[in-house]
């Protein structure tokens, strides 16, 4: 319906708009796809979710949350980019937004896996099961900014800042069935992580009590982290190490090369693997049906999420990922 209505002529914004509905941790990988091409991710407009707008301030990325003062924003960016990224890899939704904030004459450049893209002028490969996601944005940058780019395995991130903080174990995931470890294997995997450091303990709002519980376990030891999002990037960016799970934590750790200690049950590690120099993964490697994801969508799990059981840390149960 979007693509039968009627282009008005309007003035075009000099800038190009990358549209991106996922969460926090597709906008941070798409904001390392555009420092790989050596370009600015200030420069873009972005139309991003109101979840992933902390990033967007840290970072001074001029953005519109098209979830919030939905009408609003859709008058605000319809008809007038000559060119719009959609980085969605499958809700069509957002190739209809996409179709309506193109100007008279512009151009459309998504994945080829939106359930929308026929719609799209140009069309870029996705590997929804193995490819990292840095490297599937950086493709899909590169071809709609007309940008040369050699297309290579994954690269670690260089450390941005130096490592004078101690290690920050990031609670994340409790939210999600297929990510919810209990009290017990968290202070378990910390009993034998901590090596007799301190370390800070942070977490969401929704995560304070629990955090709370994991400092009281390791008194002398451990202590909170209770900042805004922007103290806790700095403080991830000066953290020795991260310990965390799957999630938007990891990607800030990547962002600036900070050695991280992951923890994956469903998720696809290889999709999401940390980006810091030193960093490894924790995961069951005995289950035929991890990891299960398809699209960032977890399936109804037939398997009591096995994948949560996950051993402590001995040697064989870390992995030094493949870069």
């Amino acid at each position: 319906m979007v693509s039968l209505l009627p282009k008005t002529a309007r003035e075009t914004s000099e800038k190009v708009l990358i549209l991106r509905p996922g969460g926090l941790g597709d906008l941070i990988c798409a904001d390392m796809a555009l420092v790989e091409l050596g370009l600015d991710s200030r420069h873009f407009t972005w139309l991003i979710e109101t979840r992933s707008r902390p990033w967007a301030e840290y970072r001074d990325l001029p953005h519109l949350c098209y979830d919030a003062e939905p009408m609003k924003t859709l008058r605000q960016v319809r008809n007038r980019y000559a060119l719009v990224i959609n980085t969605e890899q499958y809700f069509g939704l957002a190739e209809a937004y996409a179709l309506l904030a193109r100007a008279k004459k512009g151009r459309l450049v998504s994945f080829a896996t939106n359930r929308g893209s026929r719609w799209s002028d140009e069309t870029v490969s996705y590997d929804w099961r193995d490819e990292h996601e840095t490297i599937a944005f950086t493709r899909l940058f590169a071809q709609a900014l007309e940008r040369p780019w050699i297309e290579k395995s994954r690269k670690l991130r260089p450390r941005l800042h130096p490592a004078d903080a101690p290690p920050l174990v990031l609670i994340a995931g409790r939210q999600s069935p297929s990510r919810y470890l209990s009290l017990e294997s968290w202070t378990a995997l910390l009993e034998a992580w901590h090596q007799g450091r301190l370390f800070l303990v942070g977490a969401s709002p929704e995560d304070a009590g629990f955090a709370d519980e994991i400092v009281r376990h390791f008194p002398g030891l451990a202590r909170r982290f209770d900042g805004s999002f922007s103290e806790l990037c700095e403080q991830i960016a000066h953290s020795e190490e991260i310990f965390t799970m799957d999630g938007g934590a990891l990607h800030i750790a990547s962002y600036f090369g900070v050695s991280t200690l992951a923890l994956f049950t469903s998720g696809r590690d290889r999709k999401w693997l940390p980006l810091g120099r030193g960093s490894r993964l924790i995961r069951r490697n005995d289950l035929a049906c991890q990891p299960c994801t398809r699209f960032g969508q977890v399936p109804p799990c037939p398997n009591s999420y096995a994948c949560l059981q996950l051993a402590k840390l001995e040697p064989a149960s870390i992995v030094f990922p493949e870069m």
